[in-house]
């Protein structure tokens, strides 16, 4: 902040205030010892413990903002060695949980998981929402699957590369509804990181980390 002041010849002078530091370093630390030491009364009684117990505290505030310095120089490399291990997913293929896959040349995947067994039949719809065949896979046992999809729709026509979704309904012998989850398979095309936080970029969709279920070469 500025201030002008105006003199007796009408001339004006600009002077700067400065803002106080809220947070004691070491320096100013050690100066305000220095200072006490300089303007101590030579003719009065010191007491030693007093100096013992200021030195003290000046050695343990050095090597606490020594220790900090250290631990984020430590939070830096670390970071650093993770990006640099996350770039190695780039190229590979990555299981997600998600119900979207891709369909490429007629060969297209998706998982499932069970968490009992299931009659299971699965609806593929496009973009749009409309729906393009029911795969009906019978009974699957508990665990997870590989549900492969030749790319036609109910016809028979080979539909167009792109984007697709699927709603899986599974069933147990007693028609009650049993909780399925999709997954689907792609390859990384690239990690980005953003905030400490890592994203992967796969299939023009972006995932976390723990959305990630499994990855192959």
């Amino acid at each position: 902040m500025e201030t002008a002041t105006i003199n007796n010849t009408g001339s004006s002078t600009t002077t700067k205030s400065k803002t106080p530091i809220k947070e004691m370093d070491k320096n100013a630390f050690l100066s305000l010892l220095v200072a006490q030491l300089k303007n101590q009364d030579p003719s009065s009684s010191q007491d030693p413990n007093a100096m013992v117990q200021q030195m003290t505290s000046f050695s343990s505030l050095e090597q606490m903002q020594n220790m900090s310095t250290a631990l984020l120089g430590i939070q830096n490399q670390n970071s650093a060695l993770f990006q640099a291990q996350s770039a190695g997913l780039i190229g590979k293929q990555v299981q997600v949980t998600s119900n979207t896959f891709d369909l490429k040349d007629g060969t297209s995947s998706l998982g499932i998981n069970l968490p009992s067994t299931a009659n299971v039949s699965i609806q593929i719809k496009d973009a749009a929402g409309k729906l393009i065949t029911t795969l009906d896979k019978g009974s699957q046992s508990a665990g997870d699957h590989v549900i492969t999809w030749d790319g036609k729709d109910s016809n028979g026509n080979l539909m167009a590369n792109g984007s697709y979704t699927a709603s899986v309904t599974a069933k147990d012998n007693s028609g009650n509804d049993v909780a399925a989850t999709t997954s689907a398979y792609m390859r990384v095309d690239s990690v980005s990181f953003l905030d400490g936080t890592v994203r992967v970029i796969a299939g023009g969709r972006t995932f976390s980390l723990p959305e990630i279920n499994q990855i192959s070469a």
